[in-house]
């Protein structure tokens, strides 16, 4: 199933990098399993390019996978839970083919996540069985349905400012923070933000993720009038957060 070019490369950056994955469960995939995970051991895989991103972590205490699938969208899908699916069902495919035993073992529980960062609510139904026509409930067992998560930038509720889920030195809460801005100060304000955030040992690939999602990515979209060649090829260089 191909995509259809909507697809923020800016949002694949960011989200390529474990420390944001990690953020994006800890405060806005707010399930109760999500506290069994050890956020820790998660790593990415490889998948095609233009496919979701693929992650992985552990039960916390065990040897077996979740994966995840993150797929970004700068525009509502109203078949998304069919998209989903698929690539769910190509991903399950991939972990057959590469097994090296046989018979196979029980395959992982594989969930898609939507990163959506449109202006308007997301209303796109995230049940696949919504999309088909009216069917008995007998029927129904046999139908597809895929289910996803959705993170939706601009609308959700942020995590608080205080204890364990606290929004105070979570990425994607700061994320969602500048999407929901309008005006440069706003934005000026949140960078002072995040430059302490990506200044520790270690963050420099994060930190290079952020000033390239800034700078060819959410500036240009927010204030292209304020944006000339010039300053993005700053932004390419890693000036925005020099």
């Amino acid at each position: 199933m191909p995509t259809d070019g909507r697809q923020d490369e800016g949002y694949r950056l960011l989200f390529s990098q474990p420390r944001m994955v990690r953020d994006l469960c800890r405060g806005f995939l707010r399930e109760e399993w999500i506290e069994w995970l050890d956020l820790e051991t998660a790593e990415r895989r490889e998948g095609p390019a233009g496919e979701p991103l693929i992650w992985r972590m552990r039960w916390q205490g065990g040897s077996t996978w979740v994966y995840l699938l993150l797929e970004p969208r700068a525009e509502e899908d109203p078949a998304m839970a069919l998209r989903m699916g698929y690539h769910r069902e190509v991903l399950y495919q991939n972990l057959l083919r590469h097994r090296e035993t046989a018979p196979p073992a029980r395959l992982p529980v594989a969930l898609p996540v939507v990163l959506y960062h449109g202006a308007a609510r997301w209303t796109a139904p995230r049940e696949a069985l919504e999309l088909l026509l009216p069917i008995p409930a007998s029927l129904q067992r046999h139908a597809p349905r895929t289910r996803y998560l959705l993170l939706d930038a601009a609308h959700d509720p942020l995590p608080g400012t205080s204890g364990r889920d606290s929004g105070a030195d979570n990425l994607v809460s700061l994320l969602c923070r500048l999407e929901r801005s309008r005006t440069p100060e706003a934005v000026d304000a949140l960078l002072e933000r995040l430059v302490p955030l990506l200044a520790g040992p270690g963050d420099e690939t994060l930190r290079q993720a952020w000033s390239a999602f800034l700078g060819r990515s959410f500036l240009p979209r927010r204030f292209p009038h304020l944006f000339s060649p010039a300053l993005l090829e700053a932004g390419d260089a890693g000036g925005v957060l020099a």
